[in-house]
């Protein structure tokens, strides 16, 4: 039987570290702890929840941070969580079934983001995966593990993404503060190592999230960027487009740039909710609702078939009520009567669940 161990790098949140760890308790062999500095009792709730503790002071590096962390497993498999991450029923069978697949090396779990302002978002994330010296992270923040380190430790072997989701609640108190934090790190990353699309792309992003000043440029900058290449050389583009499109001003709505965001985003994008939803919305504030209504049905169809990438945060709405109400208006307001009346029997549905 293949070992598992729960993995969690974790500072000052005894009270959500209990409930991470409970929640995966049944479901691992171990649980395995670094804690970065913490002030509180922290590191006695892990222990007394029966866990492996280790204790650094904070590196100045998430990765940094995860590597530590992951050099002191030794089972089989690593299933990673931040503490403010929870499972809400058993992932025994599903992890268990998981791990004994011998052709795949890894699996990506759906994230459920709770917000301030609305239900929750989701997200598809790589946090399942067999242990191995060469898969470490790169990165200040927001880190992902090599890519040349997964090559080489699992050739011919697959990812996959597994039916199973798990809850986060660290952006509904102190988000501010982790933001802040976190455009510290990426602009040193990128102080750094310059020639990063990832972070360049990311820092727009989070400006918007912010609020900089300069956030429209920067989106404005990474998509002149991108518009540049042939294939998109991060999967960020994704986001920093839609941001674009939903952040552009009225009256700059109809410009050449993006025009050319939306054309490249059909083309690289098309699997992405929240990218068609950005494109449908774009377009009806461009007075093109054939366009609008093309990039709503797109929506229409990866909900119904199921397969669309998750990389990106969206709100799951969109492939249902929103879609519906967004669909339904737009095809009533260019003579498409088959549609409108369909969005409204859906909608109608729904509001009976």
């Amino acid at each position: 039987m293949q070992s598992i161990s729960l993995a969690v790098m974790v500072r000052d949140d005894s009270a959500r570290l209990r409930r991470c760890i409970e929640s995966a308790a049944t479901a691992v062999d171990e649980v395995v702890v670094l804690d970065t500095g913490s002030n509180d009792d922290t590191v006695q709730v892990a222990r007394d929840a029966g866990a492996k503790v280790s204790e650094i002071e904070w590196p100045g590096s998430f990765s940094a941070g995860l590597n530590t962390l992951l050099a002191n497993v030794r089972t089989d498999w690593i299933l990673r969580l931040d503490s403010d991450e929870w499972f809400d029923s058993d992932p025994s069978d599903i992890l268990r079934s998981a791990v004994d697949i011998q052709e795949n090396y890894g699996y990506k779990l759906v994230r459920r983001d709770i917000l301030k302002d609305s239900p929750y978002r989701e997200i598809s994330i790589f946090r399942l995966w067999r242990s191995h010296p060469k898969l470490r992270y790169e990165g200040l923040v927001h880190e992902n593990l090599s890519n040349d380190g997964i090559s080489e430790a699992f050739p011919g072997k697959c990812v996959e993404n597994l039916p199973l989701w798990f809850w986060h609640d660290g952006y509904t108190h102190g988000s501010d503060f982790k933001l802040k934090r976190n455009i510290e790190l990426v602009e040193a990353e990128l102080k750094a190592r310059p020639n990063q699309p990832y972070y360049r792309a990311m820092r727009a992003v989070m400006y918007r999230d912010l609020g900089h000043p300069n956030f429209l440029l920067e989106l404005e900058r990474v998509a002149d960027e991108a518009l540049l290449e042939r294939a998109p050389s991060t999967r960020m583009y994704a986001g920093a487009f839609a941001a674009l499109l939903q952040a552009t001003p009225e009256e700059r709505i109809r410009e050449k740039r993006i025009s050319a965001v939306i054309e490249r985003s059909r083309q690289w994008f098309d699997s992405y909710p929240g990218v068609l939803w950005a494109i449908g919305i774009a377009e009806t504030r461009r007075g093109s609702l054939d366009k609008a209504l093309e990039a709503f049905l797109a929506i229409q169809k990866l909900s119904e078939t199921g397969i669309f990438e998750r990389s990106m945060p969206f709100d799951p709405n969109i492939l249902g009520p929103h879609l519906w109400n967004a669909l339904g208006f737009t095809a009533n307001q260019i003579g498409r009567r088959d549609i409108a009346e369909h969005c409204a029997r859906m909608l109608q549905s729904a509001n009976k669940k």
